[in-house]
Formats: C-alpha cells, sequence, structure tokens
C-alpha cells in the first residue's frame, strides 16, 4: 500500500472515530480539539450523515472564508441540507431566538466574551445538541468554555500525534531574533526617534505608572504598535523572502503598512485586488503577506514556508498561523514544514513568544 493510501485510510478512520465520539456522548454538548489541518470540517460531515436530513442547523464561523470551505467541503461529500443557517460569531445574537437542533461553533476559541453570552443565551433557549471544534485550545480557554458553556472536549487528536501518524508533515520552527533599529528616525506624532528609543520611552512610562498604581494598559498597546510596525522585522522579513524567492511563502503582519512594504503581494482589509488572495491559496504565485486573514480555515496548495513577522502571547493564534504549512503532501511526503518567527531581543517580546509557542515541541525549534 502506498505512502498516500495508507494515510489517507488513517485520516479517514480517525474523521469516524471522532465523529462517533460526539455522537456517542450522552448530550451531545462538547469540543472536539482535532489538530489544524486535520480535517475537522469532514469529521462534522461524518456526525450530519448519522443525523436526520432536515436537521436544523446553526452553523457559525469567525469569517467568511471559513463559510466558503464549509460550503466547498459539503459539495465535495455531498452532503445537502436546505435546513442550515450559516453564521459569524459577530452575528450569533442574532439568532438568540431561534430554534435550532443543532449548534456548530467553528474555531470555537475565537469566540469573544460577549459572543460567548449570545451563545449561551442561544443554548438556554434552543436547548439542542451543540458541537464545538477547534484545532488550538488553550488551557485557559478551555476553561472559560466550560465554565461559561459547560462544554467539556469530548476528544483531542494532538499535533504531535497527528505527525506521528503522518496524517500532517512535521515542522522546524526557526526563531529569528534581531534587534530594534537604532538609526533610522521615525516620526511618533510630535517627536522624531529610532524605534527603539520609542520603544524604551514607553518602556519608561509603563514602569512609572506601575510603581503609581496606575493603568499602563494604553501604554502597553502603544509599545506593542512599535512591534509590529519595526523596521528591523520588515528588513529582516525581506532578507528571508530574498534567501527563499523561488518557493511559496506565506507571511503573517500585524499592520498593513508592513505588508505593503515587503515588496511582495499582499492582503488585507484595505486591499483592492480581491483574487489576490485565492489565487495563492490556490497555488498561483510564490509569496503572498497577510494581515489578520488566513490563520484559520483555509488550506494552501501547496506552501514550503511560513514567515510570522509578528505575533502577540495567543498561542492558539500563532498555531494557527504556523500550522498553514503542515498540510501533508503526498507527492513530497518527507516533507517539513518550515516555519520562519521574526522576533525582537526585547524582553516583552521574548515572553509572547514563550507563551505563544506552547502547543509546539521544543526541541524542534532552533534560535538564532
Amino acid at each position: 500500500m502506498s505512502q498516500q493510501q495508507t494515510t489517507l485510510t488513517l485520516r479517514d478512520k480517525r474523521q469516524q472515530e471522532f465523529a462517533q465520539v460526539w455522537l456517542d456522548d450522552e448530550d451531545r454538548v462538547g469540543i472536539l480539539n482535532l489538530c489544524p489541518r486535520f480535517g475537522k470540517i469532514y469529521t462534522t460531515i461524518n456526525i450530519l450523515e448519522q443525523l436526520p436530513s432536515n436537521t436544523r442547523i446553526l452553523l457559525a464561523y469567525p469569517d467568511l472564508k471559513i463559510k466558503a470551505s464549509w460550503e466547498a467541503d459539503f459539495e465535495t461529500r455531498g452532503y445537502s441540507n436546505d435546513n442550515i443557517t450559516y453564521t459569524t460569531h459577530l452575528s450569533i445574537k442574532k439568532y438568540v431566538d431561534e430554534q435550532f437542533d443543532l449548534i456548530i461553533l467553528d474555531e470555537i476559541h475565537l469566540l469573544s466574551e460577549a459572543q460567548i453570552e449570545a451563545t449561551k443565551y442561544l443554548m438556554e433557549k434552543a436547548n439542542c445538541d451543540v458541537l464545538g471544534l477547534t484545532g488550538t485550545l488553550s488551557g485557559d480557554t478551555e476553561a472559560t468554555l466550560l465554565e461559561e458553556l459547560h462544554m467539556p472536549i469530548l476528544a483531542t487528536y494532538s499535533i504531535e500525534q497527528a505527525i506521528n501518524e503522518g496524517v500532517i508533515v512535521d515542522y522546524q520552527i526557526t526563531v529569528v531574533h534581531v534587534p530594534l533599529d537604532t538609526k533610522q528616525l521615525i516620526q511618533y506624532k510630535t517627536k522624531i526617534k529610532t524605534e527603539k528609543a520609542q520603544f524604551d520611552a514607553y518602556g519608561w512610562v509603563i514602569s512609572k505608572l506601575q510603581r503609581e498604581g496606575k493603568d499602563a494598559m494604553f501604554m502597553r498597546l502603544a509599545r506593542m504598535r512599535v512591534i509590529q510596525s519595526s523596521v528591523a522585522k520588515l528588513n529582516k522579513t525581506k532578507q528571508l523572502l530574498a534567501k527563499h524567492a523561488d518557493e511559496r511563502i506565506l507571511v503573517f503582519c500585524g499592520v498593513t503598512a508592513i505588508a505593503d512594504r515587503l515588496g511582495i503581494p499582499s492582503y488585507h482589509s484595505k486591499s483592492t485586488e480581491k483574487d489576490i488572495f485565492n489565487d495563492f491559496a490556490e497555488g498561483k504565485g510564490n509569496h503572498l503577506a497577510v494581515v489578520k486573514i488566513g490563520n484559520t480555515g483555509v488550506t494552501y496548495k501547496p506552501l514550503n514556508r511560513v514567515i510570522i513577522n509578528y505575533f502577540d502571547s495567543n498561542a492558539e493564534n500563532l498555531a494557527q498561523k504556523i500550522n498553514r504549512c503542515m498540510a501533508m503532501e503526498y507527492n513530497t511526503p518527507d516533507k517539513k514544514a518550515q516555519i520562519y518567527i521574526v522576533c525582537t531581543n526585547e524582553e516583552v517580546e521574548i515572553k509572547w513568544l514563550q507563551k505563544a509557542l506552547e502547543f509546539f515541541d521544543e526541541t524542534k525549534i532552533r534560535y538564532i
């Protein structure tokens, strides 16, 4: 049996197994924590095929690109149900007075506090089955969902198990440290400074506010924006792109100004060429920079490397970015996903990174 046949068979088997776990649950209210690139939609279709064809379903997702993935997989698998109501997480509140037989919460870890409250009210009113789907669930989020929505984890399929079973590829994370720039002068409101000087100035104010027992959140956000827009990180990202000019690379940025200055196609909320993102996902072009999109629910065909120009301390967000290039490519079964994370040598960002890497094997992370 070929590597492709073995992997496909095992993937199908696991998808059936996890579907059955939810179906066998007495309450049918719980979360399937299945690693990214595994096939959560197919697992869900396995569930839906065991339910009445007229089941009233509310399907909630973070953004419309994920909706498109559901519709495409429904078509591929031949699943049809005219009683599916599609909604973003943001619009769950619009359906709190309607009745459903099943609520599906895709990427449930991304629900905000307000969206959790709307979901809680909906669940109480509808009194129906609820399926939560995620591939990256931190301990804090797991505790919140259990406490607020009474949704336990029914099954877990970890990144490491998926790698060991050949369902997704192995990975290598390379953290590239770079000091903030101390030469280029930048206009910060009324003052002109280097990014390093501005970062340190914010740090001084934050320390002062903390000593005085005052709220420093606004200053922390301002300091974070210095890192998001870092010239040093921009230049290092350009170097990495030049080094791998002929490979398919997706770059995650924190702000549109950085994405637009990398010298490669970029896609974000301000983009006018809307086909750029879909073309890249379908395998056209070598490089693409994105901002606040493309983390979840999209498969890129194929993808050799990911560069993360900006990250925060949220482990779930970082894991989703990293897993974008871990789908198994059967023509290259020995492929290892290569992920670069560009990080300053500032203590605050290093701490963010340490927290954000909680899902990953330390032995597969190197620092340069």
